[in-house]
């Protein structure tokens, strides 16, 4: 895929092309306008539920797995275990999630959806999904597929410059 692209998230009013490998300044304001757009999107579907973005992903992942630990979802959410620990008690507290303890091991507590968290995780991820649909409007399905795979490129890189940076 060898080819100059326009770079449609430079500042309005330019008419600036990024080429095949160049890193320009635009990029971050192309990236922050594009977080922006899908995170603030994301807030304005959940808000109403009285729910913040992390909470909200912490119920997501109940659509993976029925059962999580505080460290597993950790491990996979942007947040560290105290954060997560906090923000499930919250969830505990509205009755959107349950704890139970492991019977094999008292000290593991797993983390359950209630009915009432399912119902509303199921209506939030109909919300949010049906946003990102409008988002996508007039976003050809090759035009998607560059965005995943330039996006895979350049989360590949940082995961590699993070790893030379801990040397």
């Amino acid at each position: 895929m060898s080819s100059n692209i326009t770079n449609t998230a430079a500042a309005p009013g330019t008419d600036e092309q990024s080429g095949e490998g160049s890193a320009s300044p635009e990029l971050t304001d192309g990236v922050v306008q594009l977080i922006n757009a899908v995170v603030k999107g994301v807030e304005r579907q959940i808000e109403p539920a009285g729910l913040i973005s992390m909470e909200f992903s912490i119920l997501k992942s109940f659509a993976e797995k029925s059962e999580w630990t505080v460290t597993q979802l950790s491990d996979v959410l942007p947040a560290d275990a105290p954060r997560i620990s906090r923000l499930v008690s919250k969830l505990v507290d509205r009755g959107l999630l349950r704890r139970r303890r492991r019977t094999d091991d008292r000290r593991v507590v797993l983390l359950r959806l209630t009915q009432q968290g399912k119902d509303l995780s199921d209506e939030l991820r109909q919300r949010v999904s049906e946003h990102e649909i409008r988002l996508l409007e007039g976003v050809s399905p090759e035009e998607l597929d560059t965005l995943r795979a330039v996006t895979s490129k350049i989360l590949a890189n940082h995961a590699v410059m993070e790893q030379t940076r801990g040397r």
